[in-house]
């Protein structure tokens, strides 16, 4: 991967938490009538693996909040109700915040700024994505699907192609905007080496 241009080093952690807000928030009421293409996923395991566990809480609530904030003021869920909608989100959050947190922990491997960093962030987004539908498949059942008299086996089962698609989405979002933030990133910082010093005689 070629280096980053210098200027990108003046990029504060703050600075691209900002920028991975409006990622999330942009990118989910852009594709919001496209099942399952999302970036809010993305841009929680990004925070985690480039700004660490406190950013991408941070970034995933950010998002969370605002993007459902409009979601429900233009009228969508509206049907649901109050308790199912907050139901509802609770584990769309939760969901995403673990997310989020597995993107931290992938980040502790300090393999950024690589290619194989890509390909790995990419890699661990598939096991963050089936986790999140497996959660908030179990959400919808037991607000909207279970009372209306769906069983969890055929929640679940309905939910396979909106997976298929989740993980595709997940797959491209993930690497693609990690790229690009990986030259956002400030550079680690390279401690000078001690001199050496000549012993006694």
């Amino acid at each position: 991967m070629a280096a980053r241009n210098p200027a990108f080093r003046k990029f504060t952690k703050l600075d691209l938490a900002f920028l991975l807000i409006l990622l999330g928030v942009g990118g989910r009421l852009v594709l919001l009538r496209v099942a399952n293409v999302e970036t809010v996923l993305a841009a929680s395991m990004l925070a985690g693996a480039f700004l660490g566990w406190r950013y991408s809480l941070l970034v995933t609530l950010a998002v969370m909040g605002v993007s459902d904030a409009v979601i429900y003021a233009l009228g969508y869920g509206g049907e649901l109700g109050l308790p199912a909608i907050l139901g509802i989100t609770a584990f769309t959050w939760s969901g995403m915040v673990f997310a989020g947190l597995i993107g931290s922990v992938t980040g502790r491997r300090r393999v950024l700024f690589t290619t194989r960093s890509m390909a790995l962030l990419a890699t661990v987004s598939i096991p963050a994505t089936l986790l999140f539908d497996v959660w908030t498949a179990f959400g919808d059942w037991v607000f909207i699907a279970g009372p209306r008299g769906l069983s969890l086996a055929t929640v679940y089962y309905m939910q396979i192609p909106f997976t298929l698609i989740h993980l595709a989405s997940s797959i491209v979002f993930v690497p693609l905007f990690g790229s690009i933030f990986s030259y956002l990133t400030p550079a680690p910082s390279v401690l000078p080496m001690p001199e050496p010093t000549d012993g006694e005689d």
